[in-house]
């Protein structure tokens, strides 16, 4: 048995022309994240000094989310970031080097034209190919226990 209420929204949807056939499931549902992977969220504060050539290569950050922590030299070296807001949503560049308060990243994907204070970022400690710099080796036992050491 359909309520009123529930009634009353398919008749909207319906009036609207709503198909649910076009939505598009998106999310992280049903992922599995590697344990291994250490991740730091964060926002633009503030951009940094760009280079002689003009072009911006590290910003100011803020920590977003329960699972950042306080950075110290160089934590995010070798990393990848990955732009979540603003005008570099979806680019990926990989950090060269960090202080406390501000990161670096390697020219090798360009400068980070467009970049933006409160634009969002996470870091994660996975390679260029995607796999956990705190993996253990192809091989390996992930747990000494179970290698039979």
């Amino acid at each position: 048995m359909v309520s009123t209420v529930g009634a009353a929204q398919t008749r909207w949807r319906e009036a609207a022309g709503f198909d649910r056939a076009a939505l598009i499931q998106v999310g992280h549902d049903n992922v599995v994240v590697d344990p291994t992977v250490r991740r730091y969220s964060g926002m633009v504060a503030g951009l940094g000094a760009p280079d002689s050539k003009g072009q911006l290569f590290s910003f100011k950050a803020a920590p977003l989310g329960p699972r950042s922590f306080p950075l110290t030299h160089d934590d995010l070296r070798g990393w990848r970031m990955t732009m979540l807001a603003g005008k570099r949503f979806g680019e990926v560049f990989t950090v060269s080097g960090n202080t406390e308060t501000e990161i670096t990243v390697t020219g090798e994907k360009g400068p980070l034209t467009g970049l933006a204070e409160h634009d969002v970022f996470i870091i994660e400690s996975v390679d260029a190919n995607g796999v956990s710099m705190f993996a253990p080796p192809a091989g390996a036992a992930s747990d000494p226990t179970l290698s039979g050491a």
